[in-house]
């Protein structure tokens, strides 16, 4: 079984004060196991690879993580100028750590099935769980991730994230074993007695009950939508696209209007629909891009997010999760840790009221849990598991996983 600990650290501008801060909290407050592996966040303004080399230095484990908009810990405080360092430990449970080179768009299939072959090899034991930790780079789609490791490696489940930064000033970073890049991914194994579970909620309303089917879309970029074009689609909705489409508030705007995309092969999904939130319109072509795929022939149509919909899916988050870790608790297996990964744009819906989420984990979760979560710029999370998992990837959403 797993150990595990949290600590956080606002010492961003002395990094090396910051390190002996995470590393003293860590080590007054856990023994190391066998096996380890660090799990770091940390605000996008820092310098992300003297804190990842100095922590793998000082405590002698691999760190993995994500730079972060904002992210959270089990104390129920948001933390936006932080780091949050959960060590996770275990005679029992088996950790590997591979890291891909630089990606681009030519490599990237080669190159997430050798890391993952590469992770593979070096872990005691067949793998039960992949954690994902991609790069953001524009021209790669979050949805290659989930779907590629789940075919390389016959269908386990995999969970994750891209990393999210302030768009001005803040740099985008992955964590990787002992250093941090912006365009490598790192994959985390795991084998031995681990038993995962995973859950993801993305409630939201819808503006009506019209729904029509994507008869023309390339990746992310969606043409038609039944015989008309999408932009002539989101406009029956009562949207007034022109007024926001090129204004100052388009960012909010397309957050708070988001699709709801069921595949056209959905049966093995759970009824749970796949949001995409919408990146902007072309009125020339009629076309809209997504952030994220949305296939020719699946369904969709126009949903809300506001903040009653954040608080109601964290909480129904949390209670899905809780039941499920019931389930391996009552034959006698321990939970350590959660990990929570939300969407950016659920952070911009929350505003001034940016501690909702936080306050539903920190008040239903249990005490010995250590929680860290981070607000993301995509979400990785299986749909279900059974044969195989069904990955997928996610907007707009929470998705958690407890080990």
């Amino acid at each position: 079984m797993l150990n595990s600990i949290t600590a956080v650290t606002y010492e961003l501008d002395d990094i090396q004060a910051g390190i002996s801060e995470l590393a003293n909290e860590t080590l007054r407050n856990i023994k190391f196991g066998r096996n380890s592996f660090g799990l770091l966040l940390c605000d996008s303004y820092s310098d992300h690879k003297a804190l990842a080399e100095g922590l793998r230095q000082t405590l002698g484990i691999p760190i993995v993580g994500f730079s972060a908009t904002a992210a959270f810990s089990g104390n129920g405080e948001l933390c936006d100028s932080a780091a949050i360092l959960t060590v996770v430990t275990s005679d029992d449970v088996h950790f590997s750590i591979a890291v891909s080179e630089p990606l681009t768009t030519d490599n990237i299939l080669g190159q997430i099935e050798s890391t993952y072959n590469k992770a593979k090899a070096a872990l005691d034991g067949e793998p039960a769980l992949i954690m994902a930790f991609p790069p953001y780079i524009l021209g790669i789609m979050i949805d290659i991730y989930p779907r590629e490791l789940g075919r390389v490696s016959g269908g386990l489940p995999v969970f994750g994230g891209l990393p999210s930064h302030d768009e001005v000033y803040g740099e985008s970073a992955v964590y990787c074993g002992d250093t941090a890049a912006s365009d490598r991914m790192a994959l985390l194994l795991m084998s031995g007695a681990v038993k995962p579970v995973m859950t993801v909620k993305n409630s939201l309303g819808s503006l009506t009950n019209l729904k029509r089917t994507v008869t023309s879309s390339k990746c992310n970029e969606i043409y038609r939508v039944g015989d008309e074009t999408f932009v002539c689609f989101l406009e029956r909705f009562g949207i007034d696209v022109a007024k926001f489409a090129d204004s100052d508030e388009k960012t909010t705007f397309f957050t708070s209007y988001p699709l709801l995309v069921e595949h056209s092969g959905g049966a093995d999904m759970d009824g749970i629909p796949v949001v995409r939130t919408l990146h902007g319109v072309d009125f020339e072509t009629g076309s809209g891009t997504a952030i994220g795929e949305v296939p020719q022939g699946s369904v969709i149509s126009v949903g809300i997010l506001q903040k009653s919909d954040i608080e109601m899916s964290a909480r129904n988050g949390v209670k899905d999760l809780l039941d499920k870790m019931k389930l391996n608790e009552d034959a006698g297996y321990k939970y350590s840790m959660v990990f929570a990964v939300s969407c950016v744009a659920r952070y911009y819906v929350m505003a001034s009221d940016s501690t909702l989420e936080t306050d539903v984990f920190h008040k239903n979760l249990p005490r010995d849990i250590a929680l860290s979560g981070f607000y993301s710029f995509g979400e990785i999370c299986p749909t279900s598991i059974r044969d195989r998992a069904s990955n997928a990837a996610h907007n707009e959403s929470l998705v958690m996983i407890a080990l």
